[in-house]
């Protein structure tokens, strides 16, 4: 395992549909996860009251983001093709670069930076209209 784990032992515990949800509504009132919740119980029911307060619940079920306006997805997608055509740029550069197109590489070259700056500047527009939207 490549992630180094604070708790690393585990239980498989098989749950009827009723218990289940039981226990996820009770964890989601209390915002915290129902693996938490779990360990709560169990920790309560076998332990002294003072290991029962050491156990460290993990919050869970953050606010969701509201989904964002069609118009920043559109700004989204504007921004990934401009990035795109500036790839294509460059690769359209080094290619008549190679094939000795002295005239077409040059032309390319110029283009490139200008292209750069569009996407930057989709970039800030979109950070202003997320704040400000």
């Amino acid at each position: 395992m490549s992630e180094k784990r604070k708790l690393k032992k585990s239980l498989l515990v098989r749950l009827d549909d009723k218990q289940y949800a039981c226990i996820i509504n009770y964890a989601r009132q209390r915002d915290i996860t129902a693996n938490s919740l779990v360990r709560e119980c169990l920790a309560g029911a076998l332990s002294p009251s003072n290991t029962y307060r050491r156990i460290k619940t993990v919050k869970a079920y953050s606010p969701r983001t509201p989904p964002k306006p069609e118009y920043i997805k559109e700004l989204y997608r504007l921004r990934e093709s401009t990035a795109e055509l500036c790839g294509a740029l460059v690769q359209y550069a080094i290619k008549t670069r190679q094939d000795g197109h002295v005239m077409a590489h040059d032309e390319a070259e110029k283009l490139i930076p200008d292209v750069r700056q569009a996407v930057l500047n989709l970039d800030t527009l979109r950070r202003k209209l997320e704040r400000h939207g």
